[in-house]
């Protein structure tokens, strides 16, 4: 599906989002000829400025943050392509001038030109902008389209997700509304489906006969930044386990689609989503595990004495008969260890068919009997699976061996970003890498539910060092179960 034309207008055309992510991400496009013919994009920002700053601005940031080299002679063919226009979005004016300035833009091109709005703003202008929208926008005609991208998060719980959903869904047809989850249009994540599915290897062996247990791992090294508004009010759970984890979780643990169809994809992680067992956690909270990492409360715009936890870790089951009895650990922080999200499946230890002192060893082996299929997602992708064979120049001792492929190893090529896959589908109308409206409001429902339980069993918010691996008490949480987190 090719598309001709597209204006992208994107609110919040100043901010760290715009800079780092998207400006880059239609660098690349650009460079790899993805961009429409008539693609042109109008920034607002609250600031006065020129097209020509503006420009100059983009374009320090994508020789800082684009994957693929500068190239400053591909940089003028796009930049004469890129406005801006200074705005309130509170001020029905500037809907008005925006109006006006696509209209002035697309002047050699048809009443039916497309227009792309992206919401890159903080999470509270999220109903004003599509409130204002839809009083300001105007109808395409013909064969043009009006849609909208909307970044997480979709609200703070299930009552202001639902509310903020009103608001889009009176001014965009559903079909015209795209959720971005970035997680989703990462290439690895994209490509579980592709594992699961394509190979004989591991199909059979997806369920709770063969698997022990899934790790669901999103750790991050970095704090919070400037987000201290935001977070504070947000923190790992709303952040990040609502979405990107349970995002991970679906894909992981879906049933077989009866049918290759993006809707047939949506409505079996839906049905997981749904299936998924809060109760199922351990009696008291030794199912669910906050934590905060020391120095937060000195952050900028941090309230005094805030329990906003920075660390979650959750156990979960799913009540279905593939997956009945089998512990889903999912784990999210900041000011870690490590940087990386990954899936890790746990295969149940083979039979012991060795006697003697040969089976005493094995028994005592920790760490050589796991068969282990690693999922990497960031920051490098691809896929290792460990399994035993005896050790070299050995009789009586087994070791760890490791099939690991390397996704940017194997193809010489720039993996592309997640924002380059989601405005691309964006423009082309295709919905696979976006969240559905009923994802949302199930991941809302099990997330408010985690969060009711933790208070109503007084669960305390653990203290973890900078650089730490996080509260002592979410590795407790594996060892009491005679597990714990696979680390590389």
């Amino acid at each position: 599906m090719t598309v001709d034309c597209c204006t992208m207008i994107v609110f919040g055309g100043t901010g760290d989002l715009a800079h780092r992510k998207l400006a880059p991400a239609l660098y690349n496009m650009h460079l790899e000829g993805l961009l429409p013919d008539q693609f042109q994009m109008i920034g607002l920002g609250r600031k006065e400025k020129s097209d020509n700053q503006y420009r100059k601005e983009l374009a320090a940031s994508v020789e800082e943050y684009s994957a693929s080299s500068w190239d400053a002679g591909r940089w003028a063919e796009l930049e004469n392509r890129l406005y801006y226009q200074a705005g309130d979005l509170r001020d029905n004016q500037t809907y008005e001038t925006l109006r006006d300035k696509a209209d002035h833009i697309n002047i050699e091109s048809s009443d039916d030109y497309n227009i792309l709005y992206y919401l890159a703003v903080a999470p509270q202008y999220f109903p004003l902008a599509a409130s204002k929208l839809k009083r300001h926008q105007r109808t395409p005609r013909g064969g043009g389209w009006r849609r909208i991208m909307i970044e997480k998060p979709f609200g703070y719980d299930l009552k202001t997700a639902s509310e903020l959903n009103s608001n889009l869904t009176a001014a965009f047809k559903e079909d015209s509304i795209y959720r971005v989850d970035h997680y989703l249009g990462k290439e690895m994540l994209q490509n579980i489906l592709t594992i699961r599915f394509a190979n004989s290897l591991f199909e059979p062996l997806w369920n709770n006969r063969f698997i022990d247990s899934v790790q669901i791992s999103a750790l991050e090294k970095e704090g919070i930044g400037d987000r201290g508004r935001y977070y504070d009010r947000a923190g790992a759970m709303r952040d990040m386990f609502q979405s990107h984890l349970l995002q991970m979780l679906a894909v992981t643990a879906m049933e077989p689609p009866l049918v290759k169809s993006v809707e047939a994809i949506k409505d079996e992680k839906l049905m997981l989503l749904k299936a998924v067992n809060p109760g199922s956690m351990d009696n008291g909270n030794g199912g669910i595990v906050l934590g905060q990492y020391g120095g937060y409360l000195e952050e900028k715009d941090i309230r005094s004495r805030s329990l906003t936890e920075t660390y979650a870790a959750v156990k979960l089951e799913i009540d279905n008969d593939r997956w009945r009895g089998v512990p889903f650990y999912l784990r999210t922080g900041k000011k870690l260890h490590d940087k990386l999200a990954k899936i890790v499946i746990q295969f149940k230890k083979p039979p012991d068919i060795y006697d003697g002192e040969l089976g005493e060893k094995l028994k005592q082996a920790e760490g050589t009997l796991e068969n282990l299929l690693t999922l990497k997602i960031q920051p490098s992708e691809g896929v290792v699976f460990q399994f035993n064979i005896k050790k070299p120049g050995t009789v009586d001792q087994i070791a760890p061996a490791a099939m690991d492929f390397c996704q940017p190893c194997a193809y010489a090529i720039n993996t592309p970003e997640a924002y380059e896959y989601l405005l691309t589908d964006a423009m082309k109308g295709d919905p696979a890498r976006f969240t559905t409206w009923s994802e949302i409001e199930a991941a809302w429902k099990l997330t408010d539910g985690l969060y009711s339980h933790f208070k109503d069993t007084r669960g305390q918010v653990h203290l973890y060092e900078q650089g730490s691996r996080g509260p002592a008490e979410a590795e407790q949480m594996l060892e009491k179960d005679g597990r714990r987190w696979w680390e590389s």
